[in-house]
């Protein structure tokens, strides 16, 4: 990012994370969440080798959350070829039962039983124009973005520019 910020050349700054991993978590238990996690990363990586161009960058921040920088004219074919693969993967992830009924039921944070739906992606993308003055306020933008992405349900992909979400709900 710090490249191509003093370089002055547009791109696309991404952010993926894993919505409901920590109840997957403490209902399946850590093995099959970090299985969820690595299986996540090992998406990603056969995205960009599809759809990346040389120089893109992916990385994987901690937990559920990853990050990306791609080109504006890649970056849409990649979030939402992301999010395609993880939708087609991740219930497989869950017993039958569970898929079927489209929820697992666990404490949430404050020790409260409640349902939680398939995981799903919030996908955000800030694009910067070449005149965006640092990494810290595109990653302030993106935060920002990916409260909104979080509050709507199902794999969602939000981008700065448009504002124009593609969730799994909206999409079928």
């Amino acid at each position: 990012m710090q490249r191509r910020l003093a370089d002055r050349q547009p791109f696309a700054f991404c952010y993926l994370d894993l919505d409901n991993l920590k109840a997957y978590n403490d209902y399946y238990g850590f093995a099959k969440a970090d299985g969820v996690i690595r299986q996540t990363g090992d998406l990603l990586r056969e995205v960009f080798g599809q759809e990346g161009l040389p120089g893109d960058f992916l990385g994987h921040v901690a937990g559920d959350d990853f990050v990306f920088v791609t080109s504006p004219e890649s970056v849409d074919r990649i979030c939402q070829r992301a999010i395609e693969s993880f939708d087609g993967i991740i219930p497989l992830y869950y017993d039958k039962q569970d898929r079927e009924r489209g929820y697992i039921e666990t404490d949430d944070r404050y020790g409260e039983k409640r349902k939680f739906p398939i995981m799903s992606v919030s996908v955000v993308a800030v694009l910067s124009d070449g005149l965006t003055p640092d990494h810290a306020e595109l990653a302030r933008r993106a935060a920002d973005m990916k409260k909104r992405a979080k509050a709507i349900q199902g794999s969602v992909y939000l981008r700065s520019d448009r504002e124009l979400a593609m969730s799994r709900t909206a999409a079928g």
